[in-house]
């Protein structure tokens, strides 16, 4: 482990924040003796007080400044941050999240950060994963710190129910086939009950919630593109976009009968089905590195069982590889109309790169999805190789500023096919329609 820190002189300072506030970056105001950082984020439940041990050491590290953490809903944070850029009562610090990050920068809603970056001599390859830092970006400026890898899905597995099926639970399945025979094997249905589910291959594709997206998960580990390199046109139409829906509806009705089997009986959202998971009752579940922190808090016992290993490819395509398709990272972006950009940068670099701030607060949750490459949390060896590997296969192509709504038609694209009101080939073509319309629209 290692802290990181930054270079600047007192007269280059003065000299930068004088050029800032001329250029209306840096809150029009030079900094007063005692300064009130506004902080809003979603780190709410148990991770408020974790996130305020961290805000109580940067107060002490930087006396002059107090942090106001103000903790949102992520069903609300959007629509009140719309609010407060009409008025101009924006905070000082605002946490995005993945699918809205390319709203935020479309509408110029957060201040680009190179010329702090390039002030403080930050070195940005060196802290962050690639994709991290190229999902922060827009139309090449540095939107965002990035706080944590863009979620990747993951399978997560119950080891006995794998020896009790016979299964090898140091071998997890590594293509779609073998993924199949596990859950199948996995899976125990008495007249037409599913007693024991192999696992729900679509995670929350009948609430178009999250930033989730198992088709987009899928798609990527068959070698296709949910969009055209300049975000402009649709690419998830082609033959491998419609081989991934076949797949997944193939997948439930020859693991569960079909999908809505599955759900009716254990759910689709992560409410639903992580406590089936922890009952035995499922043998694997679709769920991010945060897992392993939810497990400690939620189920103690469960975390001597369980392995996990990275989303499938599709054996029968040779152009498939682990990759995962991410429009969008989440991350600490400083709001334009700030009126404390200085205290907001000291706070963003502590909480966004440095080993105490933004590295501990991940150690505090045990969470290993950190965009930090030499940042140390305590898990498990195994599950931390596969924390890595998941973090190094994640993708940040250019994203449409009306992300968040091709999300949610694809989501609704997956249901209508899954519970067979569309056959996979006209979902597709449904979806593309209006994503077409979309894009236009926006871009």
């Amino acid at each position: 482990m290692r802290t990181f820190g930054f270079r600047t002189s007192r007269l280059a300072a003065a000299a930068v924040a004088a050029t800032l506030a001329t250029a209306g970056l840096a809150g029009g105001a030079a900094a007063q003796q005692q300064q009130t950082v506004v902080f809003w984020n979603n780190w709410d439940g148990s991770r408020t007080a974790q996130l305020r041990t961290v805000l109580d050491e940067f107060e002490k590290r930087n006396p002059g400044i107090k942090v106001e953490n103000v903790t949102l809903s992520s069903d609300t944070t959007a629509q009140r941050m719309l609010t407060a850029l009409a008025s101009g009562a924006v905070p000082d610090l605002y946490m995005t999240q993945a699918n809205d990050f390319p709203r935020w920068a479309g509408l110029g809603a957060l201040q680009p950060l190179d010329d702090l970056v390039k002030r403080d001599g930050v070195d940005l390859d060196k802290l962050f994963f690639k994709s991290s830092i190229d999902g922060s970006r827009w139309n090449g400026r540095l939107i965002q710190y990035p706080f944590k890898v863009a979620t990747s899905l993951m399978v997560w597995y119950n080891k006995d129910l794998f020896r009790k099926a016979g299964l090898d639970p140091d071998k997890p399945p590594r293509t779609w086939a073998e993924l199949e025979e596990a859950a199948k094997k996995t899976t125990i249905v008495n007249n037409g009950v599913v007693e024991q589910l192999g696992i729900n291959i679509c995670l929350n594709c009948n609430t178009g919630a999250g930033s989730e997206n198992p088709f987009i998960e899928l798609l990527s580990r068959n070698g296709g593109n949910v969009l055209t390199a300049d975000a402009k046109g649709v690419a998830f139409d082609d033959q491998k976009g419609v081989d991934t829906l076949r797949w997944m509806v193939a997948f439930s009705e020859r693991t569960s009968g079909n999908w809505s089997n599955a759900v009716r009986q254990f759910g689709t959202t992560w409410k639903d089905l992580r406590p089936s998971f922890y009952a035995g009752k499922m043998a694997m579940m679709l769920d991010g590195p945060f897992l392993w922190n939810i497990l400690a808090n939620d189920a103690p016992g469960m975390q001597e069982k369980v392995g996990v290993f990275l989303l499938p490819t599709n054996d029968r395509n040779p152009e498939a590889r682990q990759r995962y398709i991410a429009y969008g990272v989440p991350g600490y972006g400083i709001p334009r109309g700030a009126k404390n950009v200085e205290g907001a940068w000291k706070l963003l670099k502590f909480i966004g790169s440095e080993d105490a701030g933004a590295c501990a607060f991940f150690r505090f949750q045990k969470r290993a999805d950190t965009p930090l490459r030499d940042c140390q949390v305590e898990v498990p060896a195994t599950v931390a190789d596969v924390f890595r590997a998941n973090a190094e296969l994640v993708e940040a192509p250019v994203a449409p500023t009306s992300f968040q709504q091709v999300h949610v038609r694809i989501q609704q694209m997956q249901e209508a096919a899954l519970l067979g009101k569309q056959t996979p080939e006209e979902a597709i073509k449904a979806a593309a329609d209006d994503v077409r319309r979309i894009l236009s629209r926006t871009n």
